[in-house]
């Protein structure tokens, strides 16, 4: 998914000395663009944080009880009202921001190698490199579940040094494959300053209908309104 207004082959530059607090799981100093196997896997990463809280806790039921509305007329209220094109709110995507982005399809170069993060051959080899370091962050051992974690201080961290690894054939990788935490698909951090970064194909934005298998699919299992 990306916004129209921007270039599609890019993302925000990230600088070593910056809070890494809110960076993306893999992103390095530099430029890190990520995709995904499907469509679906997509939406699911993108729209993740604003998917409605469980039960009790839904942050809009308070707001929706004052007016005597069921949270699912609040919501769809709510988001009748913005006027705002790029304005997303918890628990409804308005019209505007479909408007805004489009799904962009990209065709990795051949011979690009990436490191599959999450094989217990790199997880061995990240641990015996940064030991050290891993340590001083608070691990113990590192494991898919540190890895598909929210500790972007963590992630961070072993992708700027998986960033400079030289592989077997001497090159250094174009990014990281990994499984994205909401269901059954791969997802993948591109590194833009990488030589091979140059010949990604990526096709122009295509629209994001509100008729969207994937996103209906996504939104439903979200408890997200679509408009």
């Amino acid at each position: 998914m990306g916004k129209r207004e921007y270039d599609p082959l890019s993302a925000a530059p990230r600088t070593a000395g910056d809070s890494r607090e809110y960076w993306n799981r893999y992103d390095a100093p530099g430029q890190t663009f990520y995709i995904a196997e499907t469509t679906e896997a997509a939406y699911a990463e993108v729209l993740a944080p604003f998917k409605r809280a469980l039960g009790a806790t839904d942050s809009l039921a308070k707001d929706a009880e004052s007016l005597e509305m069921s949270v699912e007329e609040f919501v769809e209220e709510v988001a009748r009202e913005w006027s705002e094109l790029d304005f997303m709110g918890l628990g409804a995507i308005p019209a505007g921001w479909r408007f805004d982005r489009g799904i962009v399809r990209v065709h990795l170069p051949t011979g690009a190698a990436l490191v599959d993060i999450e094989h217990p051959d790199s997880i061995a080899a990240i641990e015996r490199m940064m030991s050290a370091e891993l340590a001083t962050l608070g691990l113990s051992q590192l494991t898919t579940g540190v890895l598909r974690g929210e500790d972007r201080v963590v992630t961070t961290a072993i992708a700027a040094t998986v960033k400079h690894v030289r592989l077997d054939d001497g090159s250094t990788p174009l990014g990281i494959h990994f499984g994205s935490k909401h269901g059954a698909a791969w997802c993948k951090a591109i590194w833009l300053d990488h030589p091979l970064a140059g010949d990604l194909i990526v096709l122009s934005p295509e629209p994001i209908l509100v008729t969207d298998d994937a996103l209906r699919t996504v939104a439903d299992r979200f408890r997200i309104r679509v408009f």
